[in-house]
């Protein structure tokens, strides 16, 4: 006989951290990569930045994930790879002399659909339409990287400046997590389908 087992379900307040946590762990991630980049001569490729964010969150939330009975691995990897990819056909298309115009919001938001996508293989057991995960990634990612990007241009339209303005451009780069955290914490917690244990 089978009985509904919830003790592994998703919290949306602790999605939340962790998925906030992961975001600003992504910063150090993302300086460390570019760091390796430079010694190794590749600095500047946009492809780090993609894989620094993703690895920082994808560390996080496979630490959560974990406890959900999914496959925590696999998870890390589909947040880095699927945030680095978009940022790779950019860096690949301007080696071969494309003139595609760089747009981060763009990058993080297919990079979003992408790991998105590839985690809701993960969830296709564990969530009621894992569809909803796919747009909630892509959403979240979309809004978080909207977040960093309007902070960075107001520090070079000038409109913050001095200490109040590193802590409204800090402000503003933190709440792109809480805002990936939010969006796809919803449809986590309120999609969960209870595992069943015999």
């Amino acid at each position: 006989m089978t009985t509904p087992d919830d003790t592994n379900a998703p919290s949306l307040t602790s999605w939340l951290r962790t998925t906030w946590a992961g975001w600003v762990l992504g910063v150090p991630c993302t300086i460390l990569l570019a760091l390796g980049g430079e010694a190794l001569g590749i600095g500047g490729v946009q492809v780090l930045v993609g894989a620094g964010m993703g690895a920082g969150v994808g560390l996080l939330q496979e630490r959560a994930v974990r406890r959900f009975r999914l496959r925590a691995l696999p998870w890390f990897w589909a947040s880095v790879t699927g945030l680095a990819l978009p940022f790779l056909a950019w860096d690949l298309a301007q080696a071969l002399g494309v003139s595609w115009t760089y747009s981060l919001p763009a990058c993080v938001a297919l990079g979003g659909l992408l790991a998105g996508s590839w985690q809701a293989v993960l969830l296709r057991r564990s969530l009621a339409g894992p569809t909803w995960w796919v747009l909630a990634s892509a959403l979240g990612w979309t809004l978080a990287g909207a977040m960093a990007t309007g902070a960075d241009r107001l520090v070079r339209a000038h409109a913050i400046r001095g200490l109040v303005g590193a802590g409204t451009y800090l402000a503003l780069v933190a709440a792109g997590g809480l805002i990936l955290g939010l969006v796809t914490g919803l449809v986590l917690a309120n999609r969960w389908r209870p595992q069943q244990a015999a």
